[in-house]
């Protein structure tokens, strides 16, 4: 029976052991009776909706949308670009980063991976009932000393202890590079992963009601690691854009290429990087399509300058230079904000991705940039689909929103396309 039931029998018997029916008395009672009502109302609404999740998404196709929340782009009282609707898309959060030091120690203090901004992050994910990941990011040359056989155990209890005092519902594994080439082992890491594994299976999640995940984010180099692996993990998402940088021996190429064309390198034979060809060599490594997701950055890639003929820089993909140009990259919204995306730019049919040129006076000011825009993302959504991929990954939450404090919160159109294509 519902509590409030019980307060008109409390009202009856008030009324019955009032013989004189006193003015003031039953006004008394009249004033108790519906402050004692609202309040059984109050408290048994609450009790039977404060625990009730927001639903999950439950589209086969596209299991898991984890995007990374770096703690540097909010401080220990607001998150000024991720709303209702944010959390509605997102089925679980990665809040980067804490550093692991040589020692064991984690470094909280350079990522502003402080003790309110972590409180505040896992606060506000829980309150949207969605897990949120306490994530442990470094360079191969800071994480190796940290996972050594005499100070692994360190590390793993540092990690714990954050994520029993904190709450975080899982841990996610970012060290860039594991192996330091594609072909060779990383018993250090290996062996930390199992263990670390291992310990969190004498925990319990109270919002999963499951062991802590574990999670990693990876690129091709380490596939052969992971593979031998994926059992340890939740989900293993691709950082798969920064794929093209103007190293020597390249062309200008796409950030995150959905295909390549059978593009291959200036006078080589091997193909230029591509999405497709990342997602075949992780399978054929034994990575189980399942528990791999698609990263998807919010970044705007740019390569500027540099000489394709004389007087000629970069303006366009795929056209061999002289002389390097250089690389730089913004946030799709900074470069919205700073009128830098034209209305009318291109679209790669090839990579699947938005791009455009800037022919300049002066041809150091030259350039070739390239962007997810809606269409890209929506062709990527689709991709993991079709491969039967575990979900999307979002590089970062923070680089689709315009950060004035007068900003709309619904105003995120490479977030809006997302949400749209789950409802699909």
């Amino acid at each position: 029976m519902p509590p409030y039931r019980g307060v008109f029998f409390l009202a009856k018997s008030l009324a019955m052991h009032n013989p004189t029916h006193h003015h003031t008395r039953k006004l008394l009672v009249a004033s108790t009776v519906i402050t004692v009502t609202l309040t059984f109302i109050a408290l048994w609404f609450y009790s039977n909706h404060r625990i009730t999740p927001k639903p999950l998404h439950t589209n086969q196709q596209t299991q898991w949308v984890t995007g990374y929340l770096p703690a540097y782009r909010h401080n220990g009282r607001e998150i000024p670009f991720l709303g209702a609707e944010d959390y509605a898309m997102l089925t679980h959060i990665a809040h980067a980063s804490a550093i692991p030091h040589p020692d064991g120690t984690l470094d909280t203090t350079t990522n502003n991976y402080l003790p309110e901004s972590r409180h505040q992050a896992v606060q506000t994910a829980h309150t949207n009932q969605r897990p949120i990941l306490l994530v442990i990011a470094a360079h191969h040359d800071l994480f190796s000393p940290a996972i050594q056989a005499g100070t692994r155990q360190a590390l793993i209890r540092n990690i714990l202890q954050m994520l029993d005092e904190d709450g975080y519902d899982g841990v996610d594994i970012d060290m860039e590079p594991v192996t330091l080439d594609e072909n060779r082992d990383n018993p250090d890491f290996r062996a930390f992963i199992h263990e670390l594994h291992a310990a969190l299976q004498t925990r319990i999640s109270p919002l999963l009601g499951r062991p802590p995940l574990l999670t990693a984010a990876t690129t091709l180099r380490d596939r052969h690691i992971i593979a031998q692996l994926a059992n340890k993990f939740d989900q293993i998402n691709l950082m798969a854009y920064d794929m093209a940088q103007p190293h020597e021996g390249w062309i200008p190429w796409f950030d995150s290429p959905l295909q390549n064309g059978g593009l291959v390198f200036p006078g080589f034979s091997h193909q230029v990087p591509s999405i497709e060809n990342w997602v075949n060599a992780f399978v054929e490594t034994g990575v189980p399509r399942h528990k791999l997701g698609l990263g998807i950055s919010f970044d705007v890639a740019c390569w500027q300058g540099g000489e394709t003929t004389p007087g000629e820089g970069i303006t366009q993909p795929r056209t061999p230079w002289r002389v390097a140009p250089t690389y730089f990259k913004r946030s799709y919204a900074e470069m919205h904000m700073q009128n830098r995306i034209p209305a009318h730019y291109q679209w790669d049919e090839t990579a699947q991705m938005a791009w455009f040129g800037v022919d300049a006076a002066n041809s150091a000011d030259d350039m070739f940039c390239n962007f997810n825009d809606a269409r890209a993302i929506k062709a990527k959504i689709s991709f993991a689909r079709q491969q039967g991929l575990g979900g999307i990954m979002i590089w970062e939450l923070a680089l689709d929103a315009a950060l004035q404090p007068d900003a709309s919160v619904g105003s995120r159109p490479l977030r809006q396309v997302i949400g749209d294509m789950l409802q699909k």
